[in-house]
């Protein structure tokens, strides 16, 4: 059976590595190839997220949920909130709601103001993070 082109060239480039690197320094290229795709993927997150923000910034909807409603949503999840740092309750906020069922994703997002008919759990928690800004 002949192989297709393209898999010529995968055994070409495969090679041609071998070639250049050894067996040796292979797996260690991997790793540097496998970190710099890591990099990208959290360099072209954190462009979308602060594209987004601006966009919402511009448009005058609110981005960040305001101190009432991150209180509110850490009393829906029983999460305690006296002496402690917006920022603290609002990481808790974020490790706890995936944890929970969709009802009380439901009670959360109602106290930041997202509008729940029709829209899945998923997609709550998603925008819940999104409003907490962590």
């Amino acid at each position: 059976m002949l192989a297709q082109p393209w898999e010529w060239i995968i055994l070409l480039i495969v090679v041609a590595l071998l070639l250049l690197f050894g067996p040796t320094k292979l797996p260690e290229f991997a790793r540097s190839i496998g970190r710099a795709m890591g990099e990208f993927r959290r360099g072209k997150a954190q462009v979308e997220r602060e594209l987004r923000d601006e966009l919402a910034r511009d448009e005058g909807t609110e981005v960040g949920a305001s101190r009432d409603q991150v209180l509110r949503a850490a009393r829906e999840l029983s999460l305690p909130s006296e002496g402690r740092d917006m920022k603290e309750i609002r990481l808790d906020i974020a490790r706890q709601i995936d944890r929970v069922e969709p009802p009380v994703v439901v009670a959360v997002a109602k106290s930041f103001g997202i509008p729940v008919e029709g829209v899945s759990s998923q997609s709550l928690k998603e925008q819940i993070i999104r409003r907490l800004q962590v």
